[in-house]
């Protein structure tokens, strides 16, 4: 049926190989500490016990004492602090900042505009991000800067080229971008990583070539092994403000001078709102097995029924089905549980039972039948296998889910009986504890699954949740997302699935597969090039009304942060794909969308965000149990709000940095080979590509919840 259990691999188990090979390894990187001071990070890990799978014998280590022989580097960065924040622009812009570095200056941070063109002029490069990259090596050792900030994105919402060459975006940029070449379902993303990453050990320059072909941040095949190997650790917190004409620096500026002056003590701040709800269809196979030989011919009844770890019991699922042997076999996939009477007056619900490798009417005949389910009528089916039809020598595979669609409803036990006509039980059988995870919902909230909180098991408790998901009830559109946004809060955290110009996630179970089973939560436009053309609100991100109290927010989901969108290119994506077979990896689907999300946010000027934090390619969420503590999206979103909550980081380019840095260290040394259907092993392009695309849209010098005054 597609699936092949893993198997015992004979070689492997007779090898005379210790395994791991060493008792520790160890991974050495250049950044910053909490307190923006520049270190070298060293993470060690032991590994206490090895095998020798040819002599079936375990190594276990006793005790273990670490040593660690540093030598001071050749080049040391000198102490001095002439600025702590230089601004990069072009000189169309300058003017406009003017106002943000006298108010900068007026908080205490010594602050300096730098042009591109002046820097174009003063430094050699191999390209202009190299030019960029060489003046914040200056600026650093120099002036002791700590913070940088790009201001200038794309030249034009309407046309602008987003990418000249393999490396670099610059014809068509106010601030050129670099582009990781690290293919994983796209030939690479933008990048501002590259800006921050100054130094590789050592205090040597990284420049991210590390094999000197000219290919910057290079991994062309994600199973294997890079070709350019990168310190990665930020050495300066460097965030970028996406401005495409004068009158959005303006904008962001008065929008960032009022934030500081007006916040501080204000009730507003102190509220988070979070908003998400089930990630991935994560069922595991039930494969309930009806062996139908030497039982009569006629009709028989399936029933299923789910009752969650509360003791409360769903409806049963109802499936009447023949038993012919001189019949043809007639199996039909069925996947609408969106259209259960126990989800139609919304959620929380009772638990929910749906069979899906059967369907009503359905006739078990004289020959085999096997249908495998593609990811449209059954998502995730490719990883658990939960879905498969399958009817061999008289052995009905009874296939589905089960679920209880309320806030952390993740246990269920299953019951299946059939009956013949006279109400005779023919067939029973029960799968316990069987467990299903609205993910995004874990990553956002309370509860902490295998050592690791969601966010808001992590911030203090004096502020106020406002806790907006599917499974409570309070998510089911753009308007409740708008409502609950426009009330103001300090920050705000989305979790789930994205593009440039839309975000949103789905009902507990996914009921109906992602066709019925997923909720818009807020979109940039709602114009297509398609019947019915326009939806109202036509910019439903313009609905928002939080007037001066704006959230930093941080928002999981794919491209919601990809700055290098603008209105033509995202239109003719889907039709240059589908007419042309080009695809311009515009990730739009032909949706109008004239700034990305995560920008679009933060452009606005009197109500959204005041930065947002965002993946510039594709995310990466863990399914299932593994949510919180597997590699990706899920990880670091959350860790930002545990070093902003636990290490009381204020400022935003801190917490940023200190987020990225952790990430590292972690998973340089982090397994999770316990997750059956995608085994961790190690530091991949998995981990590589989420610390590279997640970009701060925003001013990393920001005081959050602003100064005293």
């Amino acid at each position: 049926e597609g699936y092949t259990p893993p198997g015992k691999d004979v070689q492997l188990y007779s090898s005379h190989r210790l395994f791991p090979s060493s008792w520790f390894s160890y991974n050495v990187g250049c950044g910053l500490n909490g307190q923006m001071d520049h270190v070298t990070h060293v993470t060690v890990s032991l590994y206490p016990v090895r095998y020798l799978p040819g002599d079936a014998l375990l190594y276990v280590a006793e005790g273990a004492d670490v040593r660690v022989t540093f030598d001071p580097p050749v080049v040391t960065l000198p102490t001095v602090d002439t600025y702590d924040l230089a601004i990069i622009a072009p000189q169309t812009f300058a003017s406009e900042l003017q106002p943000l570095v006298e108010h900068k200056e007026r908080m205490g941070l010594a602050t300096v505009l730098k042009t591109t063109e002046d820097i174009y002029s003063q430094y050699d490069g191999v390209d202009r991000p190299e030019q960029i990259k060489y003046f914040i090596k200056d600026a650093i050792e120099e002036w002791g800067a700590s913070y940088v900030l790009l201001v200038g994105g794309l030249k034009s919402i309407f046309y602008a080229k987003p990418r000249d060459h393999p490396n670099y975006g610059v014809q068509g940029w106010h601030v050129p971008v670099r582009y990781s070449n690290l293919v994983s379902g796209e030939p690479g993303y933008p990048c501002d990583l590259y800006y921050a990453d100054v130094y590789k050990a050592g205090g040597v320059f990284e420049d991210w070539d590390s094999n000197g072909n000219g290919i910057f941040a290079e991994w062309t095949d994600e199973t294997g092994a890079p070709e350019d190997v990168m310190d990665l650790y930020p050495d300066v917190a460097l965030g970028r403000l996406a401005c495409r004409s004068v009158q959005e620096v303006r904008d962001v500026v008065n929008k960032i001078i009022a934030y500081e002056t007006t916040s501080y003590s204000s009730d507003w701040f102190e509220r988070m709102l979070v908003v998400s709800g089930d990630g991935f269809l994560d069922q595991h196979d039930l494969d309930f097995q009806w062996d139908t030989t030497g039982l009569p011919e006629g009709e028989y009844t399936i029933y299923a029924q789910s009752t969650n770890d509360q003791g409360v019991t769903g409806p049963a699922d109802v499936i009447n089905v023949t038993l012919d042997r001189g019949a043809s076999t007639s199996l039909r996939f069925n996947h609408d549980d969106h259209l259960n009477p126990a989800l139609q007056d919304g959620y929380p619900a009772p638990p929910i039972t749906e069979i899906v490798s059967v369907s009503e009417g359905d006739v078990l005949g004289s020959d085999d039948y096997h249908y495998e389910p593609s990811e449209r009528e059954a998502y995730c089916n490719t990883l658990f296998w939960w879905a498969n039809v399958s009817y061999a020598d008289g052995v009905l595979h009874i296939r589905g889910k089960s679920y209880d669609p309320q806030p952390y409803g993740n246990v269920t036990d299953v019951h299946l009986w059939i009956e013949n006509s006279n109400g005779e039980v023919v067939f029973e059988d029960y799968r316990y504890h069987t467990e299903v995870y609205y993910e995004g919902e874990w990553v956002t909230g309370e509860k902490s699954l295998h050592g690791r909180g969601g966010a808001l098991h992590y911030m203090p408790e004096r502020f106020e949740r406002d806790i907006v998901w599917t499974s409570n009830g309070r998510f089911t559109g753009q308007r409740d997302v708008i409502e609950a946004f426009s009330r103001g809060h300090g920050f705000a955290f989305f979790s789930g699935h994205g593009s440039p110009g839309y975000w949103g996630d789905q009902y507990p179970g996914i009921p109906g597969n992602r066709q019925y089973g997923s909720v818009d939560g807020l979109t940039v436009t709602q114009v297509s090039p398609f019947f019915p053309w326009v939806q109202f609100p036509a910019f439903p991100m313009k609905q928002l009304a939080n007037t001066g109290q704006y959230p930093v927010v941080v928002v999981g989901g794919c491209h919601n942060s990809q700055f290098n969108i603008s209105l033509i290119p995202s239109v003719l994506d889907i039709f240059f794909l589908l007419l042309l077979g080009k695809n311009l990896y515009m990730h739009t689907y032909g949706q109008p969308t004239p700034e990305c999300w995560g920008w679009y946010m933060v452009k606005m000027p009197e109500s959204g965000a005041i930065a947002t934090m965002g993946n510039t390619g594709y995310g990466w969420g863990w399914e299932g149990e593994y949510c919180t503590v597997g590699a990706g999206d899920g990880w670091i979103t959350s860790e930002f709000f545990r070093q902003y909550a636990e290490h009381g980081y204020g400022i935003l380019g801190t917490a940023y940095t200190q987020t990225q840095t952790s990430y590292i260290s972690h998973f340089k040394s982090f397994t999770l080979p316990e997750c059956w259907w995608f085994p961790d092993l190690g530091w991949d392009a998995i981990d590589e590509k989420t610390v590279q695309q997640w970009v701060l849209l925003g001013d990393p010098s920001l005081q959050m919840g602003g100064y005293p005054q």
